[in-house]
């Protein structure tokens, strides 16, 4: 699913997914949610199981994986976001390899870049302000206090920012989460297997993409191919 076909509009904006996508955030979110599950008195995690609950909304990781309702898993969530943000933990995190460079690469372009995360807001601009990116974000749209705010919300609002239809963006993600958010939207994707989610090009195959990439390297390769042929 590569391949463009005539007629489409080239790329004018470049949204990026926030977990496993722009930053490695797992080392602080796995300690968050280890004290959330020793709070309400769960065992720990079995090792890899934390890759369950980066990407989608952090209330599903506890509904799914302690099989209890959407109400008690909110209650939970909660009470994650109140360590992952005063002990800090939403800092313990990393770019991926090559991938200031990616954005840079994209930026000298003339391409906007923008952020659209599930994250809260507020932790979405302290990691991004971490490692001093904002120069290259122009935008950063994050979910509000209630959750109310879905993949495709992002997407949108973010294109209204930028002042550009859906079709004329493109969403970095490494979920189905974001590649239905894309698809709910309207815009392209660009789907990545570094992360947490999609593990092999067939994976990201299962939805609508315009390539796959394995690195953030692969991701601009991905774009300027793509602008040629706009």
């Amino acid at each position: 699913m590569s391949t463009k076909t005539d007629g489409e509009k080239a790329i004018k904006a470049v949204l990026w997914d926030m977990d496993g996508t722009l930053f490695n955030t797992k080392p602080g979110i796995e300690r968050a949610v280890g004290e959330t599950l020793e709070i309400k008195g769960f065992p720990a995690l079995e090792p890899g199981v934390i890759d369950n609950f980066i990407g989608p909304p952090i209330q599903y990781g506890f509904r799914d994986h302690l099989g209890i309702s959407g109400e008690e898993a909110a209650k939970f969530a909660d009470l994650f976001r109140e360590l992952y943000r005063e002990k800090g933990y939403v800092e313990l995190c990393d770019p991926y390899d090559g991938l200031k460079e990616t954005l840079m690469k994209l930026k000298d372009d003339g391409l906007p870049e923008g952020v659209c995360t599930l994250k809260k807001q507020d932790m979405a601009e302290r990691i991004v302000r971490r490692y001093a990116l904002e120069s290259v974000f122009d935008s950063i749209v994050g979910t509000d206090a209630k959750d109310n705010i879905k993949k495709d919300d992002t997407i949108r609002m973010s294109c209204e920012r930028f002042g550009i239809d859906t079709a004329e963006a493109v969403l970095i993600g490494d979920t189905c989460y974001d590649s239905e958010g894309a698809e709910k939207a309207g815009c392209l994707f660009i789907g990545v297997t570094y992360g947490f989610g999609f593990k092999t090009r067939s994976d990201v195959d299962e939805y609508p993409n315009i390539g796959t990439a394995a690195s953030p390297a692969d991701v601009y390769e991905i774009i300027t191919a793509y602008q040629k042929k706009a």
